[in-house]
């Protein structure tokens, strides 16, 4: 077991699924029980089941590419995001530089928006359930989560874990509340409609989109000690005599650098289905407890759970989301400025401002609800993955060696199911039941 948590190079597996699964929960995980009483017992467990598989292809798919690519070079030596990603598959040739440009503006629009659906979200609860100034509470929020996003990436996995294992502490407690009061009347129909399925699989797909975070679980795991360079190769290569079996070695050494070691690759599988098996046992805890309990499922489950449960459930629930929201606020704001920094190459305590300081000016200018901010999220960040991330992924596995592709020989096949299958999920995050 202790091998499990903790690989050889004493970083946690824990902790790097604890990122995966904190950027995803906060992401409406209180919306998901309306949409599964609508798609039924089966349906449900149907849409958790897809979105499980779906969400764990993507995720690996999406950690391939940042290993291929945070060693290709120079300049993306030890590290690499998304945007590292499609900059080095798909923005190529002469319209490249404005795709680039283009493109970086999306990513910020659409992860200013996500910030702001968790500071908007965290103030709403607040308020609800104290005499509190809604500004000051959105202030106090981003200042707090901006602590520890400053901290760096350690910091991040650290505090993700910690969090993270309350939240499940919380959920604990308050199912131990649900079970006490069970509605006798409870019932579930066993299916709804293929229209209510995809509505319910949008929105878990949601609550389990972490693709920010494996960009920060492969820098975690594989760690900061680098393998020499070819600069370093050459100089050593200048005073000692040059032998081609060294530059071979070398040369091996840097192909295991740029892709990762066997134990890395293995490390940071385990830590995406960790973190979202972590995801799928909150998301369906919470989506049971609400329908079992609540005499009206509400399309913000706390709300009926609470009426159902008592205050007790109210207060449990509030703290849980809160520390859901700033879960995700850390993962999506450390990934931020990283990709803010990586394009424009200023200090890393300036990117961050840039990043997430218009997300908090949009919460206090703009009167957005938070289910707005998730619906407008959750439609954008899923036509970028099903458009960008899956042709990205075919062109880096026709960039291996023939003896590389033997372990990915159905990826085509995997990349073309995982496509329709995020499209299903844009399409059902406009679905209304």
């Amino acid at each position: 077991m202790a091998d499990f948590i903790m690989d050889k190079g004493n970083r946690s597996v824990y902790k790097a699924a604890a990122v995966v699964a904190g950027n995803g929960i906060g992401s409406g995980v209180m919306a998901i029980p309306y949409y599964v009483l609508h798609a039924g017992t089966f349906g449900g467990m149907a849409a958790f089941a897809a979105a499980y598989i779906v969400s764990m292809l993507m995720h690996f798919m999406i950690a391939t590419m940042v290993l291929r690519t945070m060693g290709a070079d120079e300049e993306h030596s030890g590290k690499a995001d998304i945007l590292d990603i499609f900059n080095r598959y798909l923005f190529k040739g002469r319209a490249g530089m404005i795709l680039r440009f283009a493109f970086f503006a999306l990513l910020v629009v659409v992860l200013t928006a996500n910030l702001s659906a968790y500071i908007s979200g965290a103030a709403q609860i607040f308020t609800q359930l104290l005499p509190v100034n809604g500004t000051a509470v959105k202030v106090i929020f981003f200042v707090a989560a901006a602590f520890v996003i400053l901290a760096g990436l350690g910091a991040v996995c650290t505090t993700e874990a910690v969090t993270v294992s309350v939240m499940v502490v919380i959920l604990l407690l308050m199912l131990v509340f649900s079970v006490l009061h069970i509605r006798e009347s409870a019932e579930l129909p066993l299916y709804g409609g293929f229209k209510e399925w995809a509505a319910a699989y949008s929105m878990i797909m949601f609550s389990f989109s972490a693709i920010f975070a494996v960009p920060q679980v492969v820098e975690y795991m594989t760690g900061e000690a680098k393998l020499p360079g070819k600069h370093e190769r050459d100089k050593e290569n200048s005073i000692t005599k040059y032998r081609p079996e060294r530059e071979e070695e070398a040369g091996q050494a840097e192909k295991k650098e740029k892709t990762g070691t066997g134990e890395q690759k293995k490390q940071i599988r385990r830590s995406i289905w960790l973190g979202l098996l972590i995801n799928l046992i909150i998301s369906a805890t919470v989506a049971v407890c609400t329908i079992v309990t609540s005499k009206e499922v509400t399309d913000i489950a706390i709300v009926g759970w609470a009426d159902a449960v008592g205050g007790t459930i109210r207060v449990l629930g509030s703290v849980f989301i809160v520390f859901a929201m700033l879960t995700s606020f850390w993962s999506i704001g450390l990934a931020s400025a990283d990709i803010v920094a990586g394009q424009t190459h200023i200090k890393r305590e300036l990117s961050f401002v840039i990043a997430t300081v218009p997300a908090l000016i949009m919460t206090l200018i703009l009167s957005n609800t938070f289910a707005e901010y998730l619906k407008l999220v959750g439609g954008a960040v899923a036509v970028i993955i099903a458009l960008m991330a899956v042709p990205s992924y075919l062109l880096c596995m026709r960039d291996q060696t023939a003896e590389e592709r033997i372990e990915g020989y159905g990826e085509k096949a995997v990349a073309v199911f995982v496509f329709i299958m995020y499209i299903i999920m844009a399409a059902g995050s406009f679905i209304s039941v």
